[in-house]
């Protein structure tokens, strides 16, 4: 797979302090405040009307500019047209985007061809066809997001039996689904082979983004690094 630059320089053997960390489902100025110093690689917004984090494509245009550069921004969409992938390249500061329905590799290779430089995760489910869409999408994307399955294509908050995930270490992939400051607790001491985690309801209170939360888990995560880019320019 392709590599993303400024965050897979950090994987180090897997090391916990070299973990990816992506928070996900913001939906307000508010709430990016919370994030802007902490030491977190990339934070998602979900453009799905049928997610209850759905944001419009005013509010994502708004959302995505006031993400300092040092954290990567992330849309979240569920099987997209071209158009609408041409839409967020032109009136966003949209880096990645992130996949999440059956799309076919015609359309990602497509993608690719709009915006070379781009950067392309896939959600795929923790079900009995996980191996074989790793198969099929590991050529053409460059992170997998392993998920609880789902009708809805995620953000269902509920976990997964995530022994499943032993299997797939050659494919570099972060763990989602219902994560929570216990389960990171948890998970940081098996080695699934994950190189990190993406987090959206563990994060919350209320439905609000919890600074409290985020800080907590960064801490797990990643040690005494938070806080590191407080002064960045």
């Amino acid at each position: 797979m392709q590599r993303l630059k400024s965050i897979f320089t950090k994987l180090k053997n897997g090391e916990d302090s070299s973990m990816i960390l992506k928070f996900c489902g913001f939906k307000s100025e508010e709430d990016i405040e919370k994030v802007k110093n902490l030491n977190v690689d990339a934070i998602g917004f979900v453009h799905f009307p049928s997610s209850k984090r759905h944001v419009s494509m005013n509010q994502l245009k708004l959302l995505s500019k006031r993400v300092p550069d040092h954290i990567h921004r992330v849309v979240v969409l569920v099987n997209p047209t071209l158009d609408l992938i041409k839409q967020v390249f032109n009136e966003t500061n949209i880096n990645v985007i992130q996949l999440h329905g059956s799309e076919s590799i015609q359309l990602i290779k497509a993608i690719r061809k709009l915006n070379p430089t781009i950067k392309i995760f896939k959600a795929i489910p923790a079900d009995k066809y996980l191996n074989k869409n790793i198969e099929k999408y590991e050529k053409t994307v460059d992170l997998f997001i392993i998920d609880t399955p789902s009708q809805n294509y995620g953000g269902t908050g509920d976990t997964y039996d995530w022994n499943m995930l032993s299997n797939i270490r050659k494919s570099r992939f972060l763990i989602a689904g219902g994560l929570d400051i216990n389960h990171i607790s948890k998970l940081k001491y098996l080695k699934l082979g994950q190189c990190g985690y993406d987090i959206a309801s563990g994060i919350e209170t209320d439905n609000i983004k919890d600074l409290a939360k985020m800080t907590q888990i960064i801490k797990i995560i990643k040690g005494d690094e938070r806080n590191e880019h407080t002064n960045r320019s």
